[in-house]
Parts: C-alpha cells; structure tokens; sequence
C-alpha cells in the first residue's frame, strides 16, 4: 500500500527551565493508504505535540520532514464544546469549511451539508441548533462532519473519545469505522486507552517521552509486545478491564 503520510526523525525542542527539551524525539514512521495507525501513550508524552507538528500547526523547534501525499490532514480534537464556535449555528459551521472554498453555490453547498449530515448519523432538524443546545455526542459527530467536509483523504484524531462516556465512546468510534470504510479513510488514531486503540486500529506505535519505544501490527504488538514500558501498559490494562 502507498503512503499517505511518511514522517522521518521529526523532533520538536521546547525550552524548559531555560534548557533546550526534546517533546518530540527522533520519530520515524507512515501511514498507509487506507489504514488506522494508533498512537498510544499517556498524557504529557509527546503525542499532540507530534499531531500538531504533522499538520503545520507546530513550526517553532521543529527539525526533521513531515510529507503528505494528499492535501494537509484535517483534525478531530479532544473536547467537542471547545471545538466549535458556540455563537454559530450547526449549519453555518458545516458549511464553512466549504464556503471559504467558493467553490460551490449555496444550493450545493447545503446539499453536501445534508449528505454529511446523514453520514454521521444525525437528524438535520440539528442544523439550525446551536452547539450547546447538543448533547456531547451529537457535538463530536458535528466535530467529525466539519471535519470531513472538504473531503480530506487523511483524518488525525486526537482522543477523540476522552470527553464521552462509555456508552457514546462506543457509537463514535462505530462511525469512525463506517467512515472509514464507506469513504477509503486514513486515520491517525491518538489516544490514552489501549482497548481502545485495540477495537479500531490495524497498526499501533506507542509513545513514551517524546518516543516511539514499540511499533508493529495491531495484535503483535499487544500479545508479543517486547518493549518493557509496552508491557507494563498492557498488564495495567488487563487489570484495570479484569477487575
């Protein structure tokens, strides 16, 4: 399969305590055409500081190359509420990202919105709502549709699921599977939660400060992980789910 994103030695240095600190150490790897990478590791590990490097977001302390086949990735972000613009209408913000664009008129425009809003499950009487007025559910679909407006090849998800109960962090990543499917999707998948990660992704890597320590299949890398710290998340998983 080809790559859509290959990222070779990428290092982010941030200044701490006035000396130089590496976020981001030395991290090589792709995503395939068609494929859910995960990203694994705790907070404070270097993972969205790699995400925004990826998307241009991060210039400063950034060495290494970052290539793209298609067009820049769009992003889904952690929290839904502080995502979208609380003084807009669920329309408006759908057809945004397409409006800049001028590309379409505003016929076309609101027929792609109601194509999108069907492919994230959602009732269009939600159009003329506002943020707040949405449960947190129903905000992250928006979240994923604003997304996906532009048609991007490439999707970064950045815990997406966090900030949901467990009830709706099962319908989410379901719709991330369908997307991924119906529309051929890579997905750079980042999260805290080794299960998770487990229900959705091909290949995983996991991330401990500011490196990439273990890197491989799906299941090679959670049954015959041979990395000490990979292993030590595994066995506080099982406990965690066994109990």
């Amino acid at each position: 399969m080809e790559e859509v994103l290959k990222v070779e030695g990428l290092c982010v240095e941030f200044k701490k305590d006035k000396k130089p600190f590496l976020a981001v150490n030395n991290v090589s790897f792709d995503v395939k055409e068609g494929e859910i990478m995960g990203l694994i590791g705790e907070s404070g590990c270097g993972k969205s500081t790699l995400s925004r490097a990826i998307l241009g977001i991060q210039k400063a302390g950034v060495s290494g190359s970052v290539n793209h086949k298609y067009k820049r990735p769009q992003m889904v972000f952690q929290d839904p509420a502080g995502s979208l613009n609380p003084s807009k209408k669920i329309g408006f913000i759908l057809e945004e990202p397409i409006r800049v664009k001028g590309h379409f008129d505003k016929e076309e425009r609101q027929r792609r919105v109601l194509d999108m809003m069907a492919k994230v499950d959602l009732d269009p009487a939600l159009l003329d709502r506002y943020p707040h007025e949405l449960s947190g559910g129903q905000r992250q679909r928006i979240c994923i549709a604003a997304a996906l407006m532009q048609e991007p090849r490439f999707l970064i998800a950045d815990e997406p699921v966090s900030a949901l109960d467990v009830t709706v962090q099962s319908q989410i990543l379901e719709l991330l599977k369908k997307l991924h499917q119906e529309l051929n999707l890579s997905i750079l998948f980042i999260t805290h939660d080794i299960r998770v990660a487990y229900s959705l992704c091909d290949r995983v890597m996991v991330m401990k400060k500011g490196q990439i320590v273990e890197m491989g299949p799906r299941d090679e890398v959670y049954f015959n992980c041979k990395d000490p710290y990979t292993k030590s998340l595994m066995d506080a998983a099982r406990t965690k789910y066994s109990s």
